[in-house]
């Protein structure tokens, strides 16, 4: 797509302001200026206006062009890395449950065991502070909430039942 030429005033002071900023900012390529700048570079031309402030563009492309990327010791390399520990392997959901799942392994048989404890524990002591019955009032307690027992027990509220 081909873009229409515009009609630009490069000697207004605001367009003199944007190149100046655009020397000071992309340099005097114009390739690395951006696109919709290279218009307003090229209308430009070769300004008297602009003439100091892109001779220090091409002076500080041409020093930077021309210095090398400092190179990072091993020593100073080996310490930055020592600092950061790797990245800890991603997990899937499955694993994450089943995780969870192998801390509980024995939580089943620990609840069983206790449960089982207290029952014990609930018999022995319900058995040791329970009074001896007799059989007629050890049928009569089982007995008590039933429809039976209300056709064994007298106006009285004595027990019909024999044991013998």
């Amino acid at each position: 797509m081909k873009r229409q030429p515009t009609s630009i005033d490069p000697s207004a002071p605001e367009t003199l302001d944007a190149l100046r900023r655009g020397f000071e900012t992309y340099g005097a390529d114009p390739a690395k200026w951006p696109a919709a700048m290279r218009d307003l570079y090229a209308a430009a031309g070769e300004m008297e206006e602009l003439a100091a402030a892109r001779a220090d563009a091409e002076a500080l492309d041409g020093f930077l062009d021309a210095s090398t990327q400092p190179r990072m010791s091993a020593d100073l390399h080996n310490r930055i890395m020592a600092q950061y520990a790797p990245p800890p392997a991603r997990v899937s959901v499955l694993d994450e449950i089943a995780g969870v799942f192998s801390r509980f392994r024995l939580l089943p048989a620990g609840a069983l065991a206790g449960v089982g404890a207290l029952g014990l524990a609930t018999g022995v002591l319900t058995a040791s502070t329970q009074a001896a019955l007799t059989p007629e009032y050890e049928a009569y307690a089982y007995l008590e909430d039933s429809s039976l027992a209300a056709s064994l027990i007298d106006e009285e509220g004595a027990v019909l039942w024999d044991a013998d």
